[in-house]
């Protein structure tokens, strides 16, 4: 169903939908428009106009037209959200969850509006980078503070067996493609390598695409941390992997925490809610497997495009463009040295 102003019936239904979760009378939607961002999911600034003149902002949430694998439903991305909102996690306040169809036809999330940009470039244009590491880095913290219940725990256990497994399914996915990136063989052969030497973290929630892009800054600092789709159980150090990948730096190699501060500023931040330094050697290898996951995710929205017909320029230029570019960052950050080379030969004949 059509989310445009001009779809009277789609408004009227949201309209007195909106009503109701907000126990509010007499609000009508003046307009409604896609927010910027969202290439798995669409955001719509729904803009309300209440019987006092006033206007009041939501914003819905709901699912693009086609979705990868790995992304939640509306129902498991509420209640994600709804975790972190109960734990004090700077985030938009989950209003509610909808999985009526005779609303806009699909389920969405309803949540609070909050000011702020997502765009890189103005982000780095507010010249705060140090301060919002830090405010990043201790939210970052708080979501890892929250840990499964005992029946998700004996689900999802830390060990070393969940990660091998993930590298399995990354091997998979190449596998089942007949698809040969050797670059990407090599850095999950490293992977391997490196899980001898690594100690299992603690289950704790993770956001799962923790970057610059996915949260609100305004002047002030940080406004709030969005998109939830890819949140989960896992090792908090994968959330600190991705948000330090050189892929989510935007070519800003002089802030190596998302393209907009310092490691120092970002991992001081998130040391002072958890008390604990930040393992250095662990956020390395997160980084390898954050690449791995970006490159699959790159080929997968190519897929998008080329294979399911979605016909976006946005989604087949990352298919052809950034696996490339992924490939190379791979081999720079898992050089021969970094592993022995009897280990590289074991590996890669296993």
């Amino acid at each position: 169903m059509d989310l445009s102003l001009g779809n009277k019936i789609t408004n009227e239904a949201l309209s007195q939908f909106v009503c109701k979760v907000l126990g509010r009378q007499g609000l009508r939607i003046e307009k409604m428009f896609t927010m910027s961002g969202g290439a798995i999911q669409e955001n719509w600034k729904v803009v309300l106009r209440s019987v006092e003149d006033e206007q009041l902002f939501v914003v819905l949430r709901t699912d693009a037209k086609t979705k990868i694998p790995g992304s939640l439903s509306k129902k498991q991305e509420f209640e994600f959200l709804s975790l972190a909102w109960k734990a004090g996690v700077r985030v938009p306040e989950p209003f509610c969850l909808c999985e009526d169809l005779s609303i806009i036809g699909k389920p969405f999330i309803l949540l609070e509006y909050l000011a702020g940009t997502t765009d890189f470039e103005q982000i780095r244009q507010l010249n705060i980078g140090e301060k919002l590491g830090l405010e990043l880095g201790s939210e970052l913290a708080k979501i890892h503070t929250i840990q499964p219940k005992d029946s998700q725990a004996t689900v999802t256990k830390s060990n070393l067996d969940v990660i091998r497994q993930k590298i399995k399914s990354y091997q998979d996915f190449f596998d089942n493609r007949n698809d040969i990136s050797l670059p990407a063989e090599w850095a999950m052969r490293w992977c391997q390598s490196q899980l001898e030497r690594t100690e299992p973290s603690i289950v704790t929630m993770t956001h799962g695409d923790f970057r610059t892009a996915n949260y609100l800054a305004t002047p002030n600092g940080l406004s709030g941390l969005l998109d939830w789709e890819f949140s989960g159980w896992g090792d908090p150090y994968s959330d600190l992997g991705w948000f330090c990948a050189k892929c989510w730096r935007y070519g800003m190699e002089d802030s190596p925490a998302g393209g907009i501060s310092s490691r120092t500023s970002f991992y001081k931040g998130y040391s002072s809610v958890t008390g604990v330094d930040v393992d250095e050697t662990r956020v390395l290898f997160w980084e390898v497997m954050s690449l791995i996951r970006w490159l699959i995710i790159a080929i997968q929205q190519g897929d998008r495009n080329f294979v399911e017909g979605e016909k976006d320029l946005e989604l087949g230029l990352t298919g052809l463009v950034r696996p490339l570019e992924i490939e190379r960052m791979l081999l720079e950050l898992t050089p021969p040295e970094s592993w022995s080379f009897s280990e590289a030969v074991e590996n890669t004949c296993a």
